[in-house]
């Protein structure tokens, strides 16, 4: 049978507490008796002290005080050095010695505590003073104080077991309450709750935060994923409509050869359109689950800077831009995959002449701060408003669906290649003066 964890605690609790009261138990009684012991040698040693002052010999012969018989609680007798009976009464059979106390069994079956001390004497023979009290009375009173430690111990013991569930019970119950907000939430419908436990912040105080920040991160990655889902469906659904729609057309008996070779042409952009979106979904995938390996490289920023930019020379041309690029007289080289870095310098210059003002300029720089290596694309487009920045390089995010343009996966496929090499992208905008992207990259002086 499988017990729970309070139960387990109160049995725990309840068996530790017999466990500490018996123990005690036992202290005390070990304890009394050794007391009582000492109480009993102490008190037999003042007896014979006292008597001792009472027994004289005047004249030859033997002189014993009757305040004998007054001592309290002891019983005095005197006897030969050959045992023979000198007064008082005998007790018990024991051989006499010094100085110690003995308990004996009396010649009635009873049990008496006994100290002897040799007296000796100038006028007379020696004798054996025998000083006996009786052992009942701290018989009975250990028995007593047994027997009520011992209807006390049952007590004590169901006191500890309900004292310890209600600890544990109180105890338990952020656990409690932990366990059913899991429950609430485990088949993903209502990601929305959190424990929000209250009180001192112990232990199960903290584990609620984790919880409670585990419960975050899911209820993110779940909307991430339902945007992620919508977004590519939104993103192929386009192309694959215009796709149909243009097969469609070409494979009507309306459509000549010159409309079958437009339409060839449209299906092929598309395509490629589409092929470009899943290539980049699928490197974003493969960084995103650790897969994808950098193969480190020296690489030379400035170097990057002028292909991007004869890579988009054309293009700029075509809307009377012009391509600046400088690298501040110095050669600043990296480590890291020179296909993945010259992808971000692409992307960000292609955004430059994509969303960059007609007849304008743009301006890539390359140069290096302390142990960082940076290189910026800067453009006097119209710039980002300001609450756009911070969404940029969230997947398939658009600052203006009106002019859509592309997957929408450039900016974060530029960001995670930058954070894997340990760097990051920085973005500074302004309305209508333009924008500035910068890379900004470990220094390490091209060292694989």
């Amino acid at each position: 049978m499988k017990l729970s964890i309070k139960l387990r605690v109160t049995l725990l609790c309840t068996l530790l507490a017999a466990i500490i009261a018996s123990a005690a138990m036992a202290f005390q009684l070990i304890g009394e008796q050794g007391m009582l012991w000492d109480y009993y040698r102490n008190s037999l040693m003042a007896t014979a002290q006292l008597a001792r002052d009472d027994i004289r010999y005047e004249d030859g012969e033997l002189d014993i005080d009757r305040n004998l018989d007054d001592l309290p609680s002891a019983r005095v007798a005197l006897f030969s050095m050959d045992g023979d009976l000198i007064y008082g009464r005998h007790l018990a059979d024991l051989p006499f010695a010094e100085g110690e106390m003995r308990r004996a069994e009396g010649l009635a079956g009873d049990e008496w505590f006994v100290y002897d001390t040799k007296l000796s004497f100038d006028e007379g023979e020696d004798l054996w003073l025998r000083c006996s009290v009786s052992a009942d009375t701290a018989q009975g009173l250990l028995q007593g104080r047994s027997r009520l430690s011992l209807l006390a111990l049952p007590g004590l013991v169901l006191l500890a077991g309900v004292g310890g569930y209600g600890i544990a019970y109180r105890a338990f119950q952020p656990v409690s309450r932990i366990v059913r907000t899991a429950e609430s939430i485990v088949d993903g419908t209502d990601l929305k709750k959190r424990i929000a436990l209250e009180g001192a912040r112990d232990e199960l105080y903290a584990l609620a935060r984790a919880f409670d920040a585990m419960f975050e991160r899911l209820d993110r990655a779940f909307e991430r994923e339902r945007q992620f889902t919508s977004d590519v469906s939104h993103e192929l659904r386009t192309p694959l409509t215009s796709i149909l729609t243009q097969s469609d057309f070409a494979l009507s008996e309306a459509a000549d050869a010159t409309d079958q070779r437009e339409a060839l042409e449209r299906i092929h952009e598309k395509a490629e359109g589409m092929a470009d979106l899943i290539r980049k979904l699928l490197l974003l995938a493969r960084m995103d689950a650790g897969q994808f390996r950098l193969e480190r490289e020296k690489v030379d920023l400035g170097l990057l800077a002028e292909m991007a930019a004869a890579s988009f020379e054309d293009a700029a041309g075509a809307k009377g831009m012009t391509l600046d690029v400088a690298d501040g007289g110095q050669q600043i080289q990296v480590s890291g995959d020179h296909a993945m870095l010259l992808q971000v310098v692409l992307n960000l210059v292609e955004n430059a002449v994509r969303y960059g003002r007609e007849n304008g300029k743009i301006q890539l720089r390359v140069g290096r701060d302390a142990a960082q290596a940076w290189l910026s694309v800067a453009d006097d487009g119209p710039g980002i408003e300001p609450e756009h920045l911070k969404h940029l390089f969230e997947r398939f995010y658009q600052a203006d669906p009106a002019r859509h343009v592309g997957s929408g996966l450039g900016l974060s496929l530029v960001e995670r290649i930058a954070q894997l090499h340990g760097g990051r992208v920085d973005v500074r905008s302004e309305v209508g003066k333009g924008s500035c992207f910068t890379l900004i990259l470990p220094d390490t002086g091209g060292t694989p």
